[in-house]
């Protein structure tokens, strides 16, 4: 397979420096790219790479990006301890806040349920309530992942441990790995009969 770029962009602050790229998400329909860089949230068009707008409104590094898979919003969260909802149509229509920076973004793919994790608590956001419930933790939190089915969220620990919690938050199962839990991902397909995690950690396992 041959690969070619379709388009490229160095993004920098209004002093031109270089901003770091942390994250970035698609919007479900694939026509927008959201992308975490700096100290805001930038909307590019994919056809072409036209920067459709650039999103203010965190006080200090923007971590991580998701958007909902019902197209109708999408989040952000940073160093400022704090996640923005904004609207599909780039309006920033929430905000709520952890007392620590925000590592990990991520939708429940079928209840829109949005999960913000941090180093001391993880929350659990969803249009139709008006409080965040946080759960607190023992490890700072790494990256999350949601089933396929949106029943079960996945938290990489830096202790090393995975814990797997329902949509309410209770802790169903721990994993105890060597080494901080870097990434992982629940399999998206639906043809098997079981559930299925990757895992990969800092010792270089999956």
């Amino acid at each position: 397979m041959r690969t070619q770029i379709t388009w490229a962009d160095r993004v920098h602050d209004r002093d031109g420096v270089k901003q770091c790229i942390y994250d970035m998400c698609f919007k479900p329909d694939g026509t927008q790219l959201i992308v975490a860089a700096g100290q805001r949230v930038m909307v590019y068009d994919t056809t072409d790479g036209d920067l459709v707008q650039a999103l203010k409104g965190h006080k200090g590094t923007v971590y991580c990006v998701s958007y909902s898979s019902d197209g109708k919003r999408f989040a952000s969260g940073g160093s400022d301890n704090t996640i923005i909802i904004w609207t599909s149509k780039l309006d920033g229509i929430l905000k709520y806040s952890h007392n620590d920076p925000i590592q990990a973004l991520q939708y429940n793919p079928v209840t829109q349920q949005l999960a913000s994790c941090t180093a001391t608590d993880f929350g659990l956001w969803s249009p139709e309530q008006k409080s965040v419930q946080k759960h607190r933790v023992n490890s700072k939190i790494i990256c999350c992942s949601w089933t396929n089915d949106g029943q079960y969220l996945a938290l990489g620990h830096f202790n090393g441990h995975v814990s797997i919690r329902d949509k309410e938050g209770t802790e169903k199962v721990r994993i105890e790995r060597e080494a901080p839990v870097w990434t992982l991902s629940w399999n998206p397909s639906t043809d098997e009969p079981y559930e299925i995690l990757a895992v990969g950690d800092w010792n270089q396992k999956l």
